[in-house]
């Protein structure tokens, strides 16, 4: 399967969420806001683990990503970070570099999305 034949943001998976906690807007916003505020930490944060070999904190790191986005109907960044604990899961650590230009440039379109779609959307 494609990255590109899944979309960036989930509307269903936001309505899901907002469902999950009473139908409060409010704090499901709030919620993916936090997380779209917290991108350039978890995302430099994987980055340096890659970078010092530091293989169980880049999973950690990894899997943390791919939570938090299926969390918020992120799902092209949560099928690439999902495919990151993979590769670092079977020890493919060059390919786990590799492939973080792709994640980086979902995240930040994600990021963009979410914000304009979503958390700024006034109901």
């Amino acid at each position: 399967m494609s990255y590109r034949s899944l979309p960036l943001v989930s509307m269903d998976s936001l309505a899901a969420l907002e469902e999950s906690l009473d139908g409060q807007t409010a704090l499901s916003r709030g919620f993916v806001g936090r997380y779209v505020e917290m991108w350039p930490l978890r995302y430099a944060r994987l980055c340096e683990a890659l970078s010092a070999g530091q293989w169980d904190e880049a999973k950690e790191s990894a899997l943390s990503l791919f939570s938090s986005s299926v969390m918020v109907g992120a799902d092209r960044l949560g099928q690439m970070s999902g495919d990151l604990v993979e590769m670092l899961n079977q020890e493919r650590q060059e390919q786990a570099r590799a492939a973080m230009v792709g994640v980086g440039q979902c995240g930040q379109e994600t990021i963009a999305e979410l914000t304009e779609r979503y958390v700024q959307h006034a109901s």
